[in-house]
């Protein structure tokens, strides 16, 4: 019951920060929409029109992925909307990668550029491992990967909330910046990790799956 509540209130709080924080900020598909981005091409307003409708299926195919009632349930319907995280994130990253060089953070930009190929490289694997039949290691990629997804989301969360912090500890602005970009996904990449890791060596120790 507790896990339940606990899935439950993280979604809560994932797409409110989404709504409440990220909309509003770009307007998104509005005239001013690439104002961040300092361009208004037709190429580039394609580029942004991509990422963002990418990304917000990557969003909400990922609560039917990783829902354990829906997962568990409906395993036909999970295969397809796997498919379609799969898809959407490869739309996003690829369009990741023309936009970056204009991002607004210019420190941040290294952290921005390893995160979006951890991305990349997590959906890979995932699909390699599904492939193999391996479903624990499909469901760690798959994991993985979505941490790095949600990361353009979480970052805004440091932004409004934990800067001070940052701040208070590294004089240097870009210094920062960049240390604050690189926790939001890395601390918990290493916690999820560091738990398999843990938990593979109990079932080694103890001959038994634990759930």
């Amino acid at each position: 019951m507790l896990k339940k509540i606990s899935i439950a209130v993280f979604w809560f709080a994932f797409f409110g920060f989404f709504l409440v924080m990220l909309i509003p900020k770009y307007k998104y598909l509005s005239n001013d929409a690439l104002e961040h981005w300092g361009s208004k091409s037709t190429f580039d307003n394609s580029i942004f029109a991509l990422h963002i409708f990418a990304g917000i299926i990557v969003y909400c195919t990922a609560v039917l992925q990783f829902t354990p009632a829906i997962r568990n349930k409906y395993i036909s319907f999970h295969r397809k909307t796997g498919k379609l995280y799969i898809l959407s994130s490869l739309l996003c990253i690829t369009s990741l990668y023309v936009m970056l060089p204009r991002t607004g953070c210019t420190a941040c930009m290294p952290s921005q550029y390893i995160v979006t190929s951890l991305w990349l490289l997590f959906i890979i694997l995932a699909f390699y491992f599904i492939k193999q039949r391996r479903i624990v290691m499909h469901q760690r990629m798959m994991i993985s990967s979505f941490i790095c997804a949600a990361y353009f989301v979480t970052i805004r969360v440091i932004d409004a909330f934990a800067m001070d912090l940052f701040n208070s500890i590294f004089r240097n602005e870009a210094t920062a910046f960049l240390a604050s970009d690189v926790f939001v996904w890395l601390v918990p990449l290493l916690l999820f990790w560091m738990y398999w890791l843990i938990r593979d060596r109990k079932e080694k120790r103890y001959g038994m799956e634990i759930v």
